[in-house]
């Protein structure tokens, strides 16, 4: 599953909200993203016109099981041990 970032606005009939963005997770491809946002408009914006998506791009995670980036030893240390860290043991 794939993580999106989408930046929208939303065009109401009495106000429009613009400069939206928002993470959505557990996507399984690009339309599926933005069938969500259209779904949480639906229900945040009963009364909305149409929603005008800026971009969606996919967000890509360098974080670890603990929720914290490592460092570049973490990254590449088991492919290029003898670059970075000497010998692996």
């Amino acid at each position: 599953m794939k993580t999106y970032i989408l930046k929208y606005e939303v065009h109401c009939v009495l106000q429009n909200f613009f400069n939206k963005e928002m993470v959505i997770k557990n996507c399984m491809s690009e339309f599926h993203a933005k069938a969500q946002l259209d779904d949480f408009c639906k229900k945040k914006y009963a009364e909305y016109q149409y929603i005008v998506i800026k971009s969606c791009q996919e967000k890509f995670d360098l974080e670890n099981g603990n929720g914290k980036i490592g460092d570049i030893n973490d990254l590449f240390g088991n492919a290029f041990g003898d670059l970075f860290e000497g010998k692996k043991k």
